[in-house]
């Protein structure tokens, strides 16, 4: 690890040195990328490259091992005395030539993230699935995850994870985390990638860099504002029926066979706002669309229905997700855009079951343990509700009144923010969290 006061370290110079070596060994052209290595410094300051985030294994990545283990090092010092410690070396290709430089850890995030905010006093939790799971927990300290957040997650139909980051996005197959970056996208290796999904097609959707990203077995294909209504957003979500939306403070974008619509207030005179956060297409062929001033259903009719009478839960708040079961019954997160922060009773879950019925559930009423939500899975293996909440860590709902609540104070999740929960073919669980990618598999 990073670690030592001082930290191992070598001379800029060095880099500098090893950098001019390079750019008159090859000509760059007007490529552009990023190699980190981590590098082993032992207490004799002598050096050892551990890995590297080339996946090509090219000639220049070799001529740089070569290079960092023939470097001049000081050790780290701990107490006075010389201890082996790890470095990160960083070379980057800007404008054809090549520099290097050290990349220190932030030893703050390797922090506990302190406790979850459990508002619930009245439930009492005893977690009895807990000990029938595996969890497993990933981090940029312990694998090449570019970030610790993640701010999306996906599986796409080859089981492959699709995780996006503050600083770069990665594919996880279950067994090798691979970065997505210069050499094998248009991204690079700190690419801010807000959201993704996957098509009934395998396509993976994407934001970041202001545009719209497609990734195919063709290859990539890049959708910016000359090219469609809007270039970023707030959510991308597929369905089974081949479309792809695209919510944006402009409305909703709706893709299909290169078709574009975009649905707006000028289309859609009932719509609350263009400030559209989130919409889904049920399997009752109805859409849900969630603004920052109401939310509306178009059923198969084009009959519109707007949710502000305050019989439903649904009055007066944003959708901010929905999970659907088998049985048809949908499962609503709830944004209470007229109050922004603390526990608001408004928001939580709520339920509408296949004969119309609703139900509102949050942590007066049930065993929420707080209000606020940030993604919602069905599990069709087990069918359960997974709940991922902002403060609270993960909620396991059995639909039968029956509430468990797992965060880094009873369990191995890393904290207590879940920003989107995911599964497999195989009913194993992602969870991308404000401290690392979390994977949960039955036992």
């Amino acid at each position: 690890m990073d670690c030592g006061d001082p930290k191992a370290t070598c001379e800029a110079f060095t880099l500098n040195y090893i950098s001019d070596k390079l750019n008159r060994r090859y000509n760059f052209g007007n490529g552009s990328g990023s190699i980190t290595f981590q590098v082993l410094v032992d207490s004799t300051g002598f050096s050892c490259v551990l890995s590297h985030t080339d996946v090509t294994h090219s000639m220049l990545t070799n001529d740089l091992i070569r290079f960092l283990n023939g470097n001049i090092w000081r050790p780290a010092m701990e107490n006075g005395k010389p201890v082996s410690a790890s470095v990160n070396v960083s070379f980057k290709i800007v404008n054809g030539k090549i520099s290097g430089q050290m990349e220190r850890m932030d030893l703050t995030e390797l922090n506990a993230p302190g406790n979850p905010t459990v508002y619930n006093k009245q439930y009492q939790y005893v977690n009895p699935s807990l000990n029938t799971y595996d969890f497993t927990v990933f981090t940029k300290y312990n694998s090449p995850l570019p970030d610790n957040i993640g701010e999306a997650c996906v599986v796409d139909k080859s089981d492959i994870l699709w995780y996006a980051t503050p600083h770069g996005l990665a594919r996880f197959d279950g067994k090798t985390i691979n970065a997505v970056n210069e050499t094998n996208s248009p991204l690079t290796a700190t690419t801010a990638v807000h959201d993704i999904a996957v098509d009934k097609d395998n396509n993976k959707w994407l934001y970041a860099n202001k545009a719209i990203y497609m990734y195919s077995d063709a290859g990539w294909r890049i959708f910016d504002s000359t090219h469609v209504a809007i270039s970023s957003g707030y959510h991308i979500i597929a369905n089974p029926e081949g479309e792809v939306f695209f919510t944006s403070h402009k409305g909703l974008l709706i893709l299909r066979n290169d078709k574009i619509r975009l649905l707006n207030k000028e289309l859609i005179g009932q719509l609350p706002s263009n400030n559209v956060y989130y919409a889904y297409y049920d399997t009752h062929k109805r859409l849900w669309i969630g603004t920052f001033r109401g939310s509306i259903m178009i059923d198969k009719k084009q009959k519109v229905t707007v949710f502000n009478n305050p019989n439903t839960p649904l009055n007066n708040v944003c959708i901010s997700g929905i999970a659907e079961d088998e049985q048809g019954n949908l499962y609503f997160s709830l944004h209470a855009y007229k109050t922004s922060t603390g526990d608001v009773d408004e928001e939580g879950i709520a339920m509408l079951r296949a004969d119309g019925k609703w139900f509102h559930y949050n942590d007066k009423n049930s065993g929420m343990p707080s209000n606020h939500v940030n993604s919602l899975l069905y599990d069709k293996f087990e069918h359960v509700l997974w709940i991922g909440t902002h403060q609270s860590g993960l909620v396991r709902f059995d639909l039968k009144d029956g509430w468990e609540n797992y965060h880094n104070n009873n369990s191995a999740i890393p904290g207590y923010d879940i920003y989107q929960i995911a599964q497999d073919s195989k009913g194993v669980i992602y969870a991308a969290t404000a401290n690392g990618l979390l994977k949960i598999r039955k036992k």
